[in-house]
């Protein structure tokens, strides 16, 4: 490794069984084993993500752990570097996505990290805990379970399509709770059946006049049918027609002369007479003197006399005008008032009429009247008569439909009571059998925890996983989990004691997957003996005073040796590689 945590340059080869790392404090022990865990999955010893800044040597920008590994037979040496801020890992010099390398060397990170090193499963919450021993935890056969069972109970867990024994139970109780429901509810069935069938059923009415009803609601019907009056229709019909025909005149308007032509040549006639008239009032008069006595005489100009006699002609021809359509227009006033005359008088003859057939239509309807009072107060005597007959009828009716509804009520109730005596019988039945079938279950359940348990029990001395629990008061198995050591919680436990805890996890893990990943055991001084698993052994021990060493006194080489670094004589453009590319 190069620029690795405290360490400028360090090489270590390591005992195919076991090898021991000595020195004093603060001379990268520890680094050691976390420089293989980020060599071969990118993180710290507990499986930190994204520490690459972290174990960096301070000062320096590049970094790299290189590791030797044999797996199946086979050599590969896993570069893992950090250049000036770029991530890069190749394996047998050619570049390997970290994906790829987690598939073929690691699979589960999870797993690997509670191998190698024997605090981080010990420092893991419950529940990731219990997730990995689930993983390898081999699953026991259920035909295995069955033979350590009676055969009645075999068959009664497997004619209900047996899955898993706490899902029978599961099924089992809701169907109990559902056949005790129903229980309650046909109890309370029969309770209120037997009252319905006790009911006293009253005696039938047949006391009733029906002919009489009968003759009473005909005598009703007659009079209350309304008498077509033909008189009245006639005359009232009659004067809608005569009122209608105020609205229209049977005679046409008078044709009145046009004077239209008249009135505009009389406009025109005015217009050219005022017109003249203002030309004559802007004529200067002209003044001559006489030769003979001197006087100054006023003359017409000969301009004013050709107006003048203009101005004549045209009020002679206006008044002409005006005559005749003054005339025209008192003939046309004229018709007009005889036509208004004439449409008045007609209005007069209909609207005596219409008086006359309206004072008869008041008699008409005086005389209905009178009928309509006479009748109403006999319908109402009618309907007094009918209406006691009839809520004697209503009586009679409602007491012998109660009395059939109470008879039905009693022989339903009377079958409902056998139904329901019936589904008790059967549902108490399947009671006691689905009881025995959960009782099946459980004996399921304790004889499975016991042979995972012995599984279990197999790899472990000191420490005991508790995976699952029986609750006693319903036979079924809860998920639980718990780690003991000696009988006590890793809460309590001392620094050494969780190393030898984890140690015993390890082996078990390794023991039930045949993994066998190396283990690094850090602050090894604290424990004095442990049973070590079948597998490459890493150990890290403090010693006063000492050097970085091994225990058999290898050499540790601190400085870099001048070496062909092969990645950079290949060739930049070199295409990236995946796993299924390499050539082993």
């Amino acid at each position: 490794m190069k620029n690795f945590k405290n360490h400028s340059y360090l090489k270590l080869d390591f005992e195919p069984n076991k090898t021991t790392i000595v020195g004093d404090n603060g001379t990268g022990k520890t680094s050691i084993g976390e420089a293989i865990a980020f060599c071969l999955t990118g993180c710290d010893l507990y499986g930190t993500e994204n520490v690459v800044n972290k174990l960096i040597k301070k000062g320096e920008t590049s970094m790299y752990v290189k590791v030797i590994i044999e797996q199946d037979g086979e050599t590969y040496e896993i570069k893992r570097k950090r250049n000036k801020g770029v991530n890069e890992i190749t394996l047998n010099g050619i570049k390997i996505t970290q994906t790829d390398l987690l598939a073929k060397f690691i699979q589960d990170k999870n797993i690997f990290f509670s191998i190698y090193n024997p605090l981080y499963f010990t420092s893991l919450a419950p529940k990731d805990a219990k997730e990995i021993l689930m993983k390898v935890l081999p699953d026991v056969p259920r035909e295995q379970v069955f033979q350590d069972m009676t055969t009645d109970a075999v068959n009664k867990l497997k004619k209900y399509d047996f899955v898993t024994a706490n899902t029978i139970i599961e099924t089992a109780r809701a169907r109990l709770k559902e056949l005790e429901e129903r229980l309650v509810y046909l109890r309370g069935v029969i309770d209120t059946q037997k009252q319905l069938a006790a009911t006293k059923v009253p005696d039938e009415m047949t006391a009733f006049n029906e002919e009489e009803l009968k003759k009473l609601e005909e005598e009703l019907i007659m009079l209350q049918k309304t008498e077509i009056n033909t008189e009245k229709i006639e005359a009232e019909k009659k004067l809608a027609e005569l009122k209608a025909k105020l609205n229209t005149v049977p005679f046409e308007k008078p044709q009145l002369k046009d004077t239209s032509i008249l009135e505009k040549q009389r406009q025109e006639l005015l217009e050219e007479y005022y017109k003249i008239r203002d030309e004559i009032n802007k004529i200067k008069p002209q003044i001559i003197t006489c030769n003979k006595c001197g006087n100054k005489i006023q003359v017409e100009s000969t301009e004013k006399q050709f107006l003048m006699k203009k101005l004549n002609e045209i009020k002679e021809k206006g008044t002409k005008v005006s005559s005749e359509l003054k005339r025209i227009t008192a003939e046309n006033q004229k018709l007009i008032e005889e036509y208004k005359q004439k449409v008045e008088n007609y209005k007069k003859e209909l609207y005596l009429e219409i008086l006359q057939l309206e004072n008869y239509i008041k008699i008409i309807n005086d005389a209905e009247m009178q009928k309509e009072s006479e009748t109403k107060a006999k319908i109402e005597e009618l309907q007094t008569r009918i209406a006691k007959l009839k809520e004697k009828q209503k009586e009679a009716i409602t007491n012998n439909q109660m009395r059939a509804a109470i008879l039905k009520q009693k022989e339903e109730a009377r079958q409902r009571i056998e139904e329901a005596e019936k589904e008790i019988e059967a549902a108490q039945k399947e009671i006691a059998e689905l009881k025995e079938l959960i009782e099946y279950a459980k004996q399921y359940n304790a004889k499975k925890l016991e042979m995972e348990s012995k599984i279990i029990g197999r790899y472990l001395n000191k420490v005991s996983l508790q995976l699952q629990k029986v609750v006693k008061e319903t036979g079924e198995i809860k998920e639980d989990f718990k780690i003991l050591y000696d009988g006590r919680e890793f809460n309590i436990l001392s620094h050494s004691e969780r190393i030898k805890a984890g140690l015993e996890v390890a082996g078990l893990i390794i023991g039930l997957t045949n993994i066998k990943f190396p283990i690094f055991i850090d602050d090894s001084e604290s424990i004095t003996t442990y049973t070590a698993p079948d597998t490459q052994i890493i150990e890290a021990k403090v010693a006063a005073n000492e050097p970085l060493r091994t225990s058999a006194d290898q050499t540790v080489k601190t400085t870099e040796e001048p070496i062909i670094d092969m990645e950079e004589e290949l060739s930049n453009e070199q295409p990236q590689l995946s796993i299924d590319d390499l050539p082993f």
